[in-house]
């Protein structure tokens, strides 16, 4: 199989990013929003504060994880969006920066988001900040950190739990890479690797996970046969039941999955993926990695972005659907004619991106 080449695809997918993201640079004089660098706790973060908001008591905050697939991305790509909800809202924001693989291999990402997250947690009064009103949000995988972070955060005593999270668009799972939405996405773009698809994945998943390009790894998870049958029919996966996926959401490209094992090839691709899953198992079934398969109970507020042409997009739901089951509070918006990464894109080259911001503020106005 001809994977992915991540170099080249990181290199031209972060250059597209950055010609939709407005120049990144400090706050010219007399701007509205103070754009600098600050630590927390030692880890570099990118902080956005509002100047007329200066005296006028505690304000909520927004923590922002970006995307990138673990390996490329940066908070400046968000200056657009982070700085209109410091802006229009009068939150305190902070983009934190996390080593990306492969020098930073998990769980590197998570714990210093995590160590961010617990120090300001702490220390919120000396930024103006209600300790009690923080949002703790992220995009793609940063998303799955975020959701991860969360679990940790609501899992240590003695410090305020968050009031809500906001996953925009996330990958919250690694175990089934087909479920209706990959499989629209292979339909579609059949094999290539230069797209965002479940060998893109993959790919940026090995390298997060090992530093390097497994091709034995990455050849296994793109095809699905990482985890044997016998573990998706067992009831820790059924969190992954894509009964629990909508109809309208499936379409005439889905096919439900054969966990059966009642052919020759799937035997023996599941024979070799045995191998393979008794030596990835705990990273694959650990929260901090895949937050689906983390604890759910007595968790905050929780606000999901999801886009119609995204191969993601049924992680999302899935979380939601097991959010909900376990009593979370859950708000749900989908953009059936929005794609992956969408939100960052301005106004005036996507049009449709207006829209999910404009509920996303209303939420962070109302709920928090």
């Amino acid at each position: 199989m001809g994977y992915v080449n991540r170099r080249c695809f990181t290199s031209n997918y972060y250059t597209v990013l950055m010609s939709f993201a407005p120049n990144p640079r400090e706050s010219p004089a007399g701007s509205d929003v103070a754009i600098d660098a600050t630590e927390f706790d030692g880890v570099k973060v990118r902080q956005y504060r509002n100047r007329r908001f200066k005296d006028q008591g505690l304000r909520p905050a927004f923590i922002f994880i970006h995307g990138g697939g673990y390996v490329v991305g940066s908070p400046v790509i968000y200056d657009g969006l982070l700085t209109k909800i410091c802006r229009e809202l009068g939150y305190y924001v902070a983009a934190i920066h996390y080593p990306l693989a492969p020098e930073g291999k998990f769980p590197e990402a998570f714990d210093e988001c995590l160590k961010a997250c617990l120090w300001f947690l702490r220390n919120a009064s000396e930024f103006s900040v209600d300790q009690d009103r923080v949002v703790i949000s992220g995009d793609s995988a940063g998303g799955q950190i975020a959701a991860s972070v969360v679990q940790a955060l609501c899992n240590t005593p003695s410090i305020p739990r968050p009031k809500a999270q906001v996953l925009m668009y996330p990958c919250l799972q690694f175990l089934d890479l087909r479920t209706p939405s990959y499989q629209r996405t292979r339909w579609l773009h059949g094999e290539q690797p230069g797209i965002l698809n479940h060998i893109t994945m993959s790919t940026f998943l090995s390298v997060y996970l090992f530093g390097e390009e497994d091709s034995r790894f990455i050849e296994a998870v793109s095809a699905n046969t990482h985890v044997p049958d016998e573990v998706r029919r067992s009831e820790r996966l059924k969190r992954l039941d894509h009964d629990l996926i909508p109809r309208e959401f499936k379409g005439p490209t889905y096919r439900p999955p054969n966990i059966n094992g009642n052919n020759n090839k799937m035997n023996t691709e599941h024979h070799l993926g045995n191998a393979l899953w008794s030596e990835c198992k705990d990273l694959l079934l650990d929260y901090r990695l895949s937050p689906l398969m983390g604890d759910l109970e007595g968790l905050p507020n929780t606000y999901v972005i999801t886009c119609g042409v995204d191969f993601l997009r049924d992680d999302g739901i899935l979380y939601c659907q097991n959010l909900e089951k376990a009593g979370v509070k859950v708000t749900h918006k989908h953009y059936i004619e929005s794609f992956h990464g969408i939100i960052i894109f301005p106004r005036t080259r996507i049009p449709s991106s207006t829209v999910m911001r404009k509920d996303l503020f209303t939420f962070l106005r109302q709920e928090v």
